[in-house]
């Protein structure tokens, strides 16, 4: 299978992606459980996770360490709720399959999932996700800068 698209170099807008899907989520899902179309036990579980998911974009985004409380969230829970979220998406758009903003969400949650499965899971999965993908974007910034000098002083010349 090839690489996904938006897995080319970090993506900070993934942070905010990751927002609106916690937001979204803690609006519909007082509801659904109160419709009894989702249990308070499995609402307040994909509620931590996607809480985790934020706050680890959010954090490698901004530089900072993710809070203690996310840090016991595993890899598989976050590639589990991201693939809960990939089917959502999907089924959401083969209803508006012209729908050029739920193709984007879509394809951002499949770059999402891809980064998270690219890293190993471990005691503070949370921190490492965070520190791994902050190095690996100043890398890929670093690695622009130097091909952009090239350029330049090529062009110079």
């Amino acid at each position: 299978m090839s690489q996904p698209p938006y897995t080319d170099s970090f993506r900070p807008e993934f942070a905010s992606l990751a927002e609106a899907m916690l937001r979204d989520r803690q609006i519909a899902y007082p509801k659904l459980v109160d419709e009894s179309a989702l249990d308070a036990a499995t609402a307040k579980r994909r509620l931590y996770v996607l809480r985790a998911i934020a706050e680890i974009w959010r954090c490698a985004t901004n530089g900072l360490m993710p809070r203690p409380s996310h840090i016991r969230v595993t890899r598989d829970q976050l590639l589990e709720e991201l693939a809960t979220s990939i089917d959502t998406a999907e089924r959401r758009l083969r209803h508006r399959p012209d729908d050029r903003v739920r193709q984007g969400q879509l394809a951002a949650l499949v770059a999402m999932r891809w980064w998270h499965a690219q890293y190993p899971g471990s005691a503070s999965y949370a921190l490492s996700m965070a520190l791994s993908l902050r190095y690996d974007g100043l890398q890929a910034m670093l690695e622009a800068d130097r091909k952009a000098e090239k350029l330049v002083s090529k062009a110079a010349a």
